[in-house]
């Protein structure tokens, strides 16, 4: 067994995500600073400390909203640049941001969709789109009508469309 693999009773567990050496330079400013980071399939991780100490500068350029000034981003053994939210999403690397990114005005099925939306011809097809998002939806058993304005939901409510809206795509593993 190579040093990208570990077990688990007995099962190996592939390398997903390796950071090498990643470090993040602002003008006067050197907020993250070669970071080292693995993730494998089946592991779950907390990133906890001080404001400033550069969680979300770390997570931004994993999800392709920033790039590193240096080092490495590897997903399943290839070097990769991530250059927006969408490049990352196709390969199956979703995040769900403290701050959201939705549209109050929109219905929660429309926001999951937000950038995603199915279509035909051209022609949007709302009501697969209801029928998707009402199929994620209940994949987390959370009770919310897909058709309700998202400005209408309570802070937790719109925290739970974030989380559906990063599972649209099956992750890549």
């Amino acid at each position: 067994m190579d040093a990208s693999q570990i077990t688990d009773a007995g099962r190996e567990l592939p390398l997903l995500l390796r950071l090498v050496a990643l470090t993040k330079d602002y003008p006067g400013l050197r907020a993250l600073d070669n970071v080292d980071f693995d993730l494998r399939a089946g592991e779950c991780h907390v990133l906890f400390g001080e404001n400033g100490s550069g969680k979300s500068t770390l997570i931004s350029m994993v999800a392709g909203v920033q790039s590193p000034t240096s080092g490495k981003i590897i997903h399943q053994g290839k070097e990769v640049c991530l250059h927006s939210v969408q490049e990352a999403r196709r390969m199956g690397i979703s995040t769900v941001f403290q701050e959201f990114s939705l549209v109050p005005q929109l219905s929660v099925a429309d926001n999951i969709f937000l950038g995603a939306e199915i279509s035909r011809s051209g022609m949007l097809r709302k009501s697969e789109q209801y029928e998707e998002a009402r199929a994620l939806i209940s994949r987390f058993d959370f009770a919310l009508d897909v058709g309700a304005p998202v400005g209408s939901l309570s802070r937790a409510e719109q925290q739970m469309v974030e989380i559906a809206k990063a599972f649209r795509e099956p992750p890549q593993f």
